[in-house]
């Protein structure tokens, strides 16, 4: 099976929030774009809070990010994977996240978007968040940056597949928009 890579942020330079995914689907990894499969809430729901098209073109959607001082990256940057199900991804490599919270000291919130993120995130930098419920917040001291103190909070995921709490973006709107706040 061939190792596949993920992208570079994209968004603010000097973000005060980051949102972290899992990996990029099959869709998005050929598109070359975050959040790249039609059916994905994450540029819809983003667009509703932000005030942003969702069908805006790419380039224009990463400046919105970067106006409302947010970056976007995944926790996984490379992985083996068959489609584009999280369940899948094996042979995970995580993104130097300490190094990135370690040289943006104006990130003061963390967003981890679904459950692989929530927990590639607790597996590699902060096991003590491992039981972190959806909507939860909670502080956490990065290793990479003695001192500081960053609010993280798991979010509901993008992703179109309906779970039992949350069956619609319109579902999810409320968590994501009280974070973005």
């Amino acid at each position: 099976m061939a190792v596949l890579e993920g992208f570079a942020p994209i968004g603010s330079g000097e973000p005060r929030i980051l949102i972290l995914g899992s990996f990029p689907s099959v869709a998005s990894l050929e598109r070359g774009e975050y959040y790249g499969h039609a059916r994905n809430q994450f540029w819809g729901i983003l667009g509703s809070v932000l005030g942003f098209s969702p069908d805006a073109p790419y380039a224009e959607r990463a400046s919105a990010l970067a106006a409302a001082g947010i970056a976007l990256w995944d926790l996984i940057a490379s992985c083996e994977r068959e489609g584009s199900l999280d369940d899948a991804i094996r042979a995970e490599r995580a993104n130097p996240i300490d190094r990135f919270l370690a040289a943006k000291p104006r990130v003061e919130r963390l967003a981890l978007n679904g459950g692989k993120a929530a927990a590639s995130f607790a597996e590699h930098f902060a096991p003590e968040l491992k039981k972190l419920a959806i909507g939860a917040e909670s502080e956490w001291r990065p290793p990479s940056a003695p001192g500081r103190i960053v609010s993280v909070v798991r979010l509901p995921s993008t992703s179109p597949v309906p779970t039992r709490d949350y069956r619609s973006a319109l579902d999810k709107l409320p968590l994501w928009s009280a974070f973005l706040a």
